[in-house]
């Protein structure tokens, strides 16, 4: 009788721990704050990753210039803003440091134009290689520019 009633205890709680275990993982996000860059940023990562996924299909060149256009214009609004590490430079470096964000943005731009360019020649092998490029613009920028994202 005594291991039954283990057994369907035990059974209950691993049946329970799973969803104990995603509303932990979930508390922490509602924490995160974002600001306005960030806010930005977010904008331009959804139709990005639509972008990458699509971009090598002429047939959707249409609506792969509509999402590079998304792109484009929050690139341009984020220009307007400062990464959230400059606070952590110090005073004499933080101008630099912003405008050294800016350039790398600026090059993101140049990037998203190339890339505009070749979906309206339908040059889908170059925007893909262009796509490629601005993954390494954007991995080596974040690196540099975000702050890290704390480990769990």
């Amino acid at each position: 009788m005594k291991n039954r009633l283990l057994f369907a205890c035990t059974a209950f709680l691993l049946a329970l721990s799973p969803g104990l275990r995603a509303a932990e993982s979930a508390a922490p996000k509602s924490e995160e704050k974002t600001t306005e860059l960030g806010e930005q940023m977010d904008k331009i990562n959804k139709p990005y990753k639509a972008l990458k996924k699509q971009v090598a299909d002429a047939t959707k060149n249409a609506a792969s210039l509509e999402l590079v256009a998304a792109i484009k214009s929050g690139a341009e609004a984020s220009l307007k803003f400062k990464p959230e590490t400059t606070a952590a430079k110090p005073a004499e470096e933080q101008a630099k440091f912003v405008e050294k964000y800016q350039a790398e943005m600026k090059k993101m731009l140049e990037l998203v134009g190339k890339l505009e360019a070749a979906l309206k020649a339908d040059k889908n092998d170059d925007a893909v290689k262009l796509i490629a490029d601005m993954d390494a613009e954007r991995t080596a920028a974040h690196k540099e520019f975000r702050k890290p994202k704390p480990k769990m």
